[in-house]
């Protein structure tokens, strides 16, 4: 069993666009939700310095996203920044965002990074907070993500989406977040099998422990301790999956702070045994099957 080292926690050469990466995102246009700070603006940064030329990033605080609009196009002189004040869970807003591309062009790369998460237990959670977490960590990607496709109508494209560690497990007080992003990392993989067969990759990934992040200040106080990563991190993971040679991990979920050059050495097992995808984990001692259907006439 291949054991996958948790080790960086920062942004390296094999996954920089100062590094092996440069020049990945040549020529390339994206679309950010969540675009104007901390791991959306490091997205922004990061792709306009691989050789983006067209970046949108929306957000609901617009001087947030006019800072980090003035920042990408002062770094990367060649890159053109759109800023677009949206809320993804409203129909009107996405709508918006797409109203603002140029007419009938697709982003290459959509970044569905726009998330939230709230921290109290069951019993003591507030009904319209804890479901706030649904709304924006799956409404909103499922929103975004439908106009994309409407918009490629056809064609190949690229969907990243951020997720979470605690997707794939249970810890105290963060079930609405847990449970949101495990159904982000499902609806990866219905992306992935309903348009996968006409080149669009549709990945999730964690995008590490950042505590600069407005999620990192909220995390619960045992947690902060751990939360070592950087925004650059996220960004530069984001760039290699939306590289070619990241298509092997279509559907699937990868976290940041594995190192990616590893990770790609293991990818012939990941595709043959289908790893890094949510399943129901029954064990070598349990199966199932489904009986009484009435037979075929």
């Amino acid at each position: 069993m291949a054991t996958i080292k948790r080790d960086h926690h920062d942004i390296y050469p094999f996954i920089s666009p100062k590094g092996r990466l440069a020049g990945a995102a040549k020529g390339k246009s994206l679309l950010v939700t969540g675009g104007g700070k901390g791991v959306g603006k490091a997205i922004a940064e990061q792709f306009a310095l691989a050789g983006a030329v067209r970046i949108t990033i929306t957000g609901r605080e617009k001087k947030a996203l006019d800072t980090t609009k003035a920042e990408v196009e002062a770094q990367s002189p060649g890159v053109s920044v759109t800023t677009v004040e949206a809320d993804v869970t409203s129909e009107d807003d996405v709508s918006a965002v797409f109203a603002a591309l140029p007419a009938g062009q697709a982003p290459d790369i959509l970044i569905n990074n726009a998330g939230i998460n709230a921290d109290f237990s069951i019993a003591d959670s507030d009904p319209a907070t804890w479901w706030r977490d649904w709304e924006v960590n799956v409404k909103g990607t499922y929103l975004v993500t439908r106009a994309y496709l409407r918009l490629l109508d056809g064609k190949p494209g690229t969907i990243i989406n951020v997720s979470t560690s605690i997707s794939n497990t249970v810890l105290p007080n963060m079930s609405s977040y847990a449970t949101s992003k495990h159904a982000v990392n499902r609806f990866t993989e219905s992306v992935q099998l309903e348009y996968g067969a006409q080149g669009v990759r549709c990945m999730a990934f964690h995008p590490g422990g950042i505590a600069s992040t407005g999620m990192g200040q909220r995390a619960p106080l045992q947690f902060r301790g751990s939360l070592l990563d950087t925004p650059e991190l996220a960004a530069g993971t984001a760039l290699y999956l939306s590289t070619p040679e990241a298509s092997y991990l279509n559907g699937r979920l990868v976290f940041a702070d594995w190192n990616m050059e590893e990770v790609e050495k293991l990818k012939d097992s990941i595709v043959k045994d289908n790893l890094l995808v949510s399943r129901i984990n029954w064990g070598p001692s349990i199966s199932t099957e489904i009986v009484g259907l009435p037979s075929k006439s």
